[in-house]
């Protein structure tokens, strides 16, 4: 490094040349990328909806949003591309809710909850609801959706394959506030109902 440095003080002028050089190539010139904003602009789509349900707003901290991004006529097919998303503005950054792959802790979920919430009998259904908006099941799948307490946890029936439940565990202090949620893919015999 110490070479390079000493040869472009020995000749500074092939030392601007080379850097302005690389500056320039590396920048697209401003009616490229308007010809380009333009391209995708006309091709695709996207509208933000807020989800103003009163169980997102009753149970949770920040706002939802659902976000439908369609792309059309890229190759002069007349096939679109949708893409969905969930959203949550925590009020510093969009987030998407955690990614479910195979029995997972969900601590983001927990601290988006509201601190007055409390889930209980009454508030059980309106917690499935919002289970509904943020972590919607496939329309392909069957409707295997319940709830029931047992041993200080909530369980929210999502899915169900092969006679076993999958769905989200959520563990409650003796006063119904949420101290912890999971999703399992398998519930043992002795917690389902």
């Amino acid at each position: 490094m110490a070479q390079i440095q000493t040869k472009f003080i020995r000749n500074p002028i092939a030392g601007f040349l080379l850097l302005f050089t690389t500056l320039g190539f590396s920048q697209n010139d401003t009616e490229t990328i308007l010809r380009l904003d333009n391209f995708i602009n006309s091709s695709c789509t996207t509208n933000y909806n807020q989800i103003t349900s009163e169980s997102v707003q009753n149970i949770l901290k920040h706002d939802v949003f659902y976000i439908t991004q369609e792309t059309k006529n890229i190759y002069g097919e007349k096939e679109k591309e949708v893409h969905e998303f969930i959203v949550v503005d925590t009020g510093l950054e969009v987030k998407r809710f955690e990614r479910i792959k195979t029995d997972t802790p969900l601590p983001e979920l927990r601290s988006y909850i509201r601190e007055d919430f409390i889930l209980n009998e009454a508030s059980a259904s309106n917690f499935q609801a919002l289970l509904d908006y943020i972590y919607p099941i496939a329309d392909w799948k069957p409707d295997k959706r319940e709830f029931f307490f047992k041993n200080g946890k909530w369980y929210f029936l999502r899915d169900a394959y092969f006679r076993t439940k999958q769905g989200f565990e959520i563990t409650v202090n003796p006063k119904g506030k949420i101290t912890h949620i999971c999703y399992k893919m398998r519930w043992d015999e002795h917690e389902s109902k």
